[in-house]
Order: structure tokens, then C-alpha cells, then sequence
């Protein structure tokens, strides 16, 4: 890693600190743990609410699990699939596959709507606290250290015992914001109590004349809200940078965000451009680097030949079509947004989109034909997982990008505002083991003889 100078410059050196194949793992982790419980929570309570709505994905394509996720939330948050568009590839399907017309509406409840929120919010922080925090030590400490390494299991541990400061860091935030919202909402509750009296009117003159409160509490509440949705990514790596508690996390986020706010935009702006660069490298040359290896597994089953489809194909480019068509779509190949030109990629710059075109382009999968036998399904499943923990790890880089680069942007920052170098981070001291007690001589064991003193010479 080149030199820390303390300025914009610093952030070049986001891409090998993010190229950690240990940050890409952990990312991994945490986004098959999101995707899982999170995503299956939503697809499973969509699908107990109107089991007609939502078109549950049965591969590996992150789309088509978004698309899912998507429908559930309509029906979680609306009780029908209306507030889709009415062309939209989610409103068709539905459409084709409901037994009931789009427009009725399911069983729905706000109750069912609340705790939802509630159970997925507290589960992807308490994901993204211990695993997010571990990524983010390891940067932390890598930045200050000059690249030095610290190792993967300590990193673990730090987020272990941390794990409250990282989780109740944003919903400190959230508390605030509901804490003042309440504190009106019970203000007009009174002024519309004391409305009941022998005239009326009582409580709006005196809602009117305590509306400078309100009004207060209103920017307190802009100040909370417009600093959470800044400050937020500074959270994770003050809490590993600094050893500090969710409060001071929170104060130091919104205190660098407000101090330096045209320096924060510069940097998150830069960063993003960066990124879409850097992100775009790495999961394609992850896409090159598996289809180069599958080719040449087909490459030497089309040499021999043992076996062949009843479309032709030898048994291993069967496996390896089927593979790649499990993680990619070919939705995208299809659709003309994608173009290369310069009107283009301004108008649709998606980069998942074009991968997706890429990746379809480099590896030119084939449907499935025919059934195929046992040992070749199994294959199949087994080059699935190996593709998919592969792309996974490429995927894991852009966890790892972000949080990396959110780290590097509170260490310039934090210089800025405090005059605290680069090189500094929180240590922990290392525990000392307790020396081991001496060995006592076991209960009732006969006595060492005495030794002979040693005589006079005669």
C-alpha cells in the first residue's frame, strides 16, 4: 500500500486494501446470510399472505430473488400486487400465474407489516454488525499499520465483543427520530383532547402557541435524519478504528459529516466512480478466470468423446451449460438498454445489467436438453456451488470495497476535523495467561529419602 498522505489521494489505495481474499470471504458470509434469512423471510411470509403472488426463485440469478422480494413486499406492505406497474415484467407475471385477478386484494394486516419490519431491520444489523464489523477492523487496522495483517479469528473476536456498539449505532439514531416524532404526535393528540372543552378552539391556540417547540423538534429531527443518512457509513469504522461505544460512533459520524460536508461528497463521489471501475474488474476477470477453467475441462471431454447428449454434446459441456445457466440470466442478452455506445451507457450505466450481457457473451450457455443421468446431475450441482462460491468471493468484493473505502474516508476525515494521524488505531492488549502453578506432590506419596551427609575425611 503507497503512502498515507491524509487527502483525496489516499483513496486509490482502496482497491488492494479491498482485494482481501479474507474481507471477500466474510462479505460472502454475510451476503449468503442476508439473502437467506432476510430474503427468505420475505419470500415466505409473501407466499403464506397470497401464495398466487409471488414467483419464488428456484436458481442461483440475484435477480430474479430481488424480482421475488419484490412482489412479497407488495404484498406484505399493500395487501396486493397494484403498486406495480402495470408493465412491468413483475405485473405480467403475476398477472399470468394468479388464480385471482390483479387487483384483489389478499389478506393483510398492519401488525404483520410492523413486526416484519422489525424482525428483518434487527436481523440484517445483527448480520452486518458482527460480520461488517470484522471486515471493517481488518481494514482499520490495515490502513493505520501501513498493510500489516491482523488476523482473521482476532478480527472476529473484536467484532464479538463489539457487537452491541456496532448494532446499536444506527437504531440510536432511529430512536432519536422516534422520539421526537412522538413527542408531537402526543402535542396535537392534547391540543385535539383539549378541543372537547365548552367552546372549542382551546387546544388549537394552544398547539399555535407551542409550535416553536414542534418547529424544534423538527430540526432536531432533520438534523438526526440528514445526519443518519450521511453519517451511516462512517458507524462501522469508527466503532473498529476507535474501540468506542455506539454513542461516541454516532457523535464522531455526525460530527465529521456536518464539519467537513463538501470534503464528505467529494469523497463519497470519487469513491463511487472508483468503485464502479474496480467492482466491474474484478467480478469480470472472476467470470474469465471460471470460464477459462471450464473450457478446458470440455476441451478434454470433446477430445475423448466417451459420451455424448442426445443433443450432441459431450456429458461435460451439458454440465457446465446447466451450471452457468443456474447463476447467470439470459434475460439481459435480450434487452436493447444495454447498449455500448455513449448514449447509452449515460442513459442505463447498470452495472449488474451488463455484467450479466458480459458474462452471457463470454460463456454463450445453452439451455438444458434432455434429463441427464444421476452422476452428471450431481456434477452439475457440484460445478454450481464451485461457480457460485467463486463469483461469490468476486461478489464478497464489493462488501468489501465499501467498507473498506468508508474506512479510509473516516481515517482522512478524522484527520481533518481532529488532528488524529492515519496511523493511529485502537490496540487491544494482549491478556496475559496466569503462570501455571507449580506442581504440589500427591496426597500420601511416601517422602524423598534424605540425602547422606557427606562424611569427614578420615
Amino acid at each position: 500500500m503507497r503512502e498515507l498522505r491524509g487527502d483525496w489521494r489516499d483513496l486509490f489505495n482502496g482497491f488492494m486494501v479491498a482485494l482481501d481474499l479474507r474481507k471477500c470471504f466474510l462479505a460472502l458470509c454475510g451476503i449468503a446470510l442476508t439473502i437467506g434469512l432476510c430474503g427468505g423471510m420475505t419470500i415466505w411470509l409473501g407466499n403464506a399472505l397470497d401464495p398466487h403472488a409471488v414467483d419464488g426463485p428456484r436458481d442461483l440469478v440475484l435477480h430474479k430473488w430481488c424480482r421475488a422480494e419484490k412482489q412479497a413486499w407488495h404484498v406484505i406492505y399493500k395487501g396486493t400486487l397494484d403498486g406495480l406497474p402495470a408493465d412491468s415484467m413483475e405485473a405480467k407475471r403475476a398477472a399470468a400465474e394468479r388464480r385471482a385477478p390483479l387487483g384483489v386484494r389478499s389478506k393483510h394486516s398492519h401488525a404483520i407489516a410492523l413486526g416484519y419490519s422489525a424482525a428483518v431491520v434487527l436481523l440484517f444489523l445483527a448480520i452486518w454488525s458482527y460480520f461488517g464489523g470484522a471486515i471493517a477492523r481488518i481494514a482499520a487496522f490495515e490502513i493505520a499499520k501501513d498493510g500489516e495483517r491482523i488476523e482473521t479469528r482476532k478480527a472476529l473476536q473484536f467484532a464479538k465483543r463489539k457487537f452491541w456498539s456496532f448494532f446499536w449505532a444506527p437504531l440510536i439514531c432511529l430512536i432519536g427520530l422516534l422520539f421526537f416524532g412522538f413527542c408531537n404526535y402526543v402535542g396535537g393528540f392534547i391540543g385535539h383532547a383539549l378541543d372537547f372543552f365548552p367552546g372549542g378552539g382551546l387546544g388549537s391556540i394552544v398547539v399555535a402557541l407551542l409550535l416553536p417547540l414542534a418547529l424544534l423538534s423538527g430540526f432536531i429531527m432533520t438534523l438526526i435524519g440528514v445526519g443518519t443518512l450521511t453519517g451511516l457509513p462512517l458507524f462501522l469504522p469508527a466503532v473498529a478504528a476507535e474501540g468506542t461505544d455506539s454513542f461516541d460512533a454516532v457523535s464522531r459520524g455526525f460530527s465529521y459529516v456536518y464539519s467537513r460536508p463538501w470534503h464528505f461528497l467529494g469523497y463519497q463521489g470519487l469513491s463511487a466512480v472508483y468503485g464502479y471501475v474496480s467492482i466491474g474488474f474484478v467480478i469480470l476477470f472472476a467470470i474469465i478466470m471460471c470460464h477459462l477453467g471450464i473450457s478446458a475441462g470440455k476441451a478434454g471431454y470433446e477430445i475423448c468423446g466417451a459420451w455424448k447428449t442426445p443433443e450432441g454434446k459431450t456429458g461435460f459441456a451439458e454440465v457446465a451449460d446447466r451450471s452457468w445457466g443456474l447463476i447467470l440470466s439470459d434475460e439481459h442478452t435480450k434487452c436493447e438498454a444495454y447498449r455500448w455506445d455513449v448514449g447509452g451507457f449515460v442513459r442505463n450505466p447498470d452495472p449488474y445489467g451488463r455484467l450479466q450481457v458480459i458474462a452471457n457473451t463470454i460463456t454463450h450457455p445453452a439451455p438444458g436438453g434432455e434429463k441427464l443421468p444421476v452422476g452428471y446431475v450431481f456434477a452439475t450441482v457440484g460445478t454450481t456451488i464451485w461457480l457460485a462460491v467463486t463469483l461469490g468471493l468476486a461478489l464478497g468484493y464489493v462488501v468489501s470495497y465499501g467498507i473498506s473505502q468508508q474506512t479510509m474516508i473516516y481515517y482522512i476525515l478524522r484527520k481533518k476535523v481532529d488532528g488524529i494521524e492515519m496511523n493511529e488505531v485502537f490496540e487491544e492488549a494482549e491478556e496475559e495467561k496466569p503462570a501455571a502453578e507449580a506442581a504440589k506432590p500427591a496426597e500420601g506419596a511416601a517422602p524423598a529419602a534424605p540425602k547422606p551427609e557427606d562424611k569427614p575425611p578420615a
